[in-house]
């Protein structure tokens, strides 16, 4: 598939050179602290620029190109609305042109034996709204990941509207996000050789949307073929939020239509009023696409995002749980962080109060009543019984602190930890071997200004993040103490292992600072690492709530991504905004 250019042995170093499927790249070398070079190849575009007739299509592949392609800076990010920091701290501008991708890769032979290093694709989260693949920087990655004789790629993907838009028909179907990620993960499959990567050896990692987005690609037909194993980090697609029904994305990309000047009569939408739609959009600039999830009230609340992926009837088929039966078994590491739900009430900007319990209350009671309406008699839930599950049967008796973790357990529950415990059952049934992990190192300089909303500190969603790829997610950096670097190095080595061995503990037990860990079983559901200065395996204590709503939740999930626009109109669960 190409030629590597090795500059091991060079007196004066040139820079690195690849023949891909569409033409020779030039990429530049970066030292490690021990000395040793890595070569990162930066901005391969892996598809056409999505721009002109092309926005709101599937992607293309790339023209081929002559010459050769300089590789040695970032493209620019996808639309979307930056959050205050990343307009200090991201020098890279934002355009439709966004779809490349970046290569990390050691400057020394790959072991004796093997048919390269193996590979690890990294998909970024953000909601599929926001972020990008120049967040998680090159030195940080080389130093982390590479080091330890793995290649490193990370994607960029279309956000928001123009990656998610829909018309709930074939004028505009969505997933156009998804459809692009395949395309990366392809062009990876067909060139990684020529970096000196094992293309039967790739293991496909990503956080929050970026899971949901691993694991979504694991049950498509199109892509579920191209890697190996995957990690998944807080996010999977049995969550809530992770699929939505079609006639949903497309009322809401209707609606923003509308408030950018599309004119519509009456309520019904035909097919030629969804071509128009599509005409009128194709006008619109880009930079009036772009979103953000941060001070977004409305998302924390119902715990569903503006747009999504979808049952589109072509990347996605077949229902989730019918693609999942389908598809072939991985080797996986799924987990969240400790507290899921601390950061969600920071960027929702809401503090623990009176109100905030109400609304709590009344979201539960409603899922519990639409629940109960599609499970057997002898599954059903009461009210009663979820208030004692959380000590909610009278807030006013329990401790302000209690009270406070018990909000945050409640929103970590549902974004993403009875998710993991459905997906965990889900996967043991094909076969799949699961490593399970719940992340608790927190440095409490993290946070910074986001702290304001924090009822109390703990690792919460993207910590895991701030370990593996040394950045700080929403706030500017801050000191790393040995505790930090310590957590770094362990989770980094676990991962490496995995994509090295298909197992996190590696194959010398002198070098593991962490107990065996072992998979989950049938037996041993609740049983997961902590990561932390002193990991631990052990039983997971949410365990029995976990259990008692999983049914509850798993049938609404499977409700929310298939019924049509009739039924959501009656099935939407959604309750009045109580601030």
């Amino acid at each position: 598939m190409g030629s590597f250019v090795s500059t091991r042995k060079a007196t004066i170093y040139p820079r690195p050179e690849v023949d891909t499927q569409y033409g020779k790249v030039q990429g530049r070398h970066y030292a490690l602290p021990d000395g040793r070079s890595t070569n990162v190849f930066l901005g391969i575009p892996f598809a056409k620029p999505p721009i002109g007739e092309l926005r709101f299509k599937k992607p293309q592949p790339p023209e081929p190109w002559d010459g050769v392609l300089k590789a040695v800076k970032y493209k620019s990010r996808s639309i979307q609305k930056d959050f205050i920091w990343d307009t200090v701290e991201l020098k890279t501008g934002k355009s439709e042109d966004c779809l490349y991708l970046n290569i990390m890769t050691p400057d020394w032979s790959p072991p004796e034996g093997s048919k390269g290093f193996p590979v690890m694709v990294y998909i970024h989260g953000g909601g599929f709204v926001m972020d990008s693949a120049v967040k998680y920087h090159y030195s940080k990655i080389c130093k982390n990941l590479v080091s330890m004789d793995v290649i490193v790629v990370t994607i960029q993907y279309r956000l928001g509207y123009l990656g998610y838009f829909s018309t709930n028909d074939e004028t505009c179907p969505g997933n156009n996000g998804l459809w692009d990620q395949y395309m990366a993960l392809k062009f990876v499959k067909e060139n990684i050789s020529g970096f000196g990567g094992d293309a039967k050896n790739i293991t496909l990692f990503g956080q929050s949307a970026g899971a949901v987005s691993c694991d979504l690609l694991s049950l498509s037909p199109y892509s579920r073929d191209l890697f190996d194993r995957m990690i998944l980090l807080a996010g999977n697609a049995e969550t809530i939020w992770s699929v939505s029904p079609r006639c949903r994305v497309a009322k809401n990309s209707r609606k923003k239509a509308i408030e950018l000047g599309f004119k519509k009569s009456g309520e019904k939408w035909s097919k030629s009023d969804n071509e128009a739609l599509m005409k009128f959009m194709m006008t619109v600039p880009a930079e009036k696409l772009g979103l953000t999830m941060v001070g977004m009230t409305d998302i924390f609340e119902s715990m569903q995002l503006p747009v999504t992926p979808v049952i589109d009837g072509d990347f996605l088929p077949k229902s989730l749980d019918e693609l999942r039966k389908e598809a072939p078994k991985k080797i996986v590491i799924a987990g969240n962080c400790q507290y899921e739900g601390l950061l969600f009430l920071a960027l929702g900007m809401k503090h623990v109060s009176k109100k905030l319990i109400k609304f709590v209350k009344l979201r539960a009671s409603s899922l519990i009543l639409e629940g109960n309406a599609l499970v057997e008699r002898n599954q059903q839930m009461s009210f009663k019984a979820w208030e004692s599950l959380y000590g909610f049967e009278d807030p006013s008796t329990l401790d302000k602190k209690i009270l406070k973790k018990t909000i945050v357990n409640l929103i970590s529950d549902s974004a993403s930890g009875i998710p993991h415990y459905i997906l965990c059952n889900k996967l043991l049934k094909t076969g799949s071997t699961i490593y399970s992990f719940n992340f608790h190192h927190f440095n409490v300089q993290s946070l910074q200004t986001l702290s304001f909303y924090l009822p109390f500190y703990g690792a919460t969603h993207c910590s895991e993040v701030n370990s593996i790829f040394d950045i700080n997610m929403f706030v500017g950096p801050y000191v790393r103490t040995a505790k930090d670097r310590k957590i770094t190095n362990m989770i980094c080595t676990m991962f490496t292992n995995f994509a090295k061995y298909g197992n996190p503990n590696g194959e010398d037990e002198d070098c593991r600072s962490w107990p065996l860990w072992t998979p989950i079983s049938e037996e041993f559901l609740e049983r997961h690492l902590v990561i932390k200065a002193d990991p631990q395996m052990k039983d997971l204590p949410d365990h029995q709530r976990f259990q008692k709503q999983a049914i509850h939740f798993d049938i609404l999930h499977q409700m929310m991504t298939m019924v049509g626009e009739e039924e959501y109109a009656e099935f939407s669960i959604g309750v009045k905004d109580l601030r």
